[in-house]
């Protein structure tokens, strides 16, 4: 995928998680085990940056005004519980 030069690992899986990985290989649908896996996580890599660049999109439209009513709201209850205002909260 990288084009870089590749890494050992050891790692330790369920077995029902290997045979379908070894089913997946006998099947033609992957090149070997060691790809299964490399896709596997390939693929969470990519949802989970989707992921963050929806979220940062969001962020960038959100309601200043807003955001600061919520951050008040937010910090009033976590001090009231005992707990530090949140990280870079407006006050």
């Amino acid at each position: 995928m990288s084009g870089d030069k590749k890494v050992r690992i050891t790692i330790t899986v369920d077995p029902d998680v290997v045979a379908y990985a070894e089913r997946l290989v006998t099947g033609g649908k992957a090149t070997s085990v060691d790809a299964v896996f490399n896709d596997a996580v390939a693929a969470r890599r990519m949802a989970d940056q989707r992921a963050l660049a929806l979220l940062r999109e969001r962020a960038r439209r959100a309601d200043p005004d807003r955001v600061a009513r919520i951050m008040r709201h937010v910090n009033r209850q976590l001090t009231e519980q005992g707990f530090p205002a949140a990280y870079g909260a407006i006050s």
